[in-house]
């Protein structure tokens, strides 16, 4: 089976993207993902959001962004459950516990 041929220089990947230009008059907005990230109101919100649809993995998504963008030791401590408990559960095979749950998202609040 021949090999397949890959570009070697990745900057040349972006020269076939097309330009887009907006109309004139319309403005755009700096987003920051990791202001979003860090905000705890916007983080329990998320969470609340992904236990309502009953998506597990998603509240460990949210959970695991949010622990990446602020500090960690201090999360953990604040919300009462070991560093180990924390990461365990956001692990693939990771199940946490209700409780572990609730004391995360009562630290979020009381942080909003």
């Amino acid at each position: 089976m021949p090999r397949k041929k890959t570009l070697k220089k990745p900057e040349n990947f972006l020269k076939n993207i097309p330009v887009r230009t907006l109309k004139k008059g319309i403005r755009t907005r700096n987003f920051s993902a990791a202001k979003k990230l860090a905000s705890p109101r916007y983080i329990a919100n998320a969470l609340s959001a992904a236990l309502l649809d009953g998506d597990a993995d998603a509240f460990k998504e949210i959970l695991a962004a949010h622990l990446e963008v602020i500090n960690k030791d201090s999360f953990y401590k604040k919300a009462g459950v070991s560093r180990r408990s924390l990461f365990r559960m956001l692990s693939p095979e990771g199940n946490p516990t209700l409780e572990n749950i609730a004391k995360v998202i009562s630290t979020l609040k009381d942080a909003a």
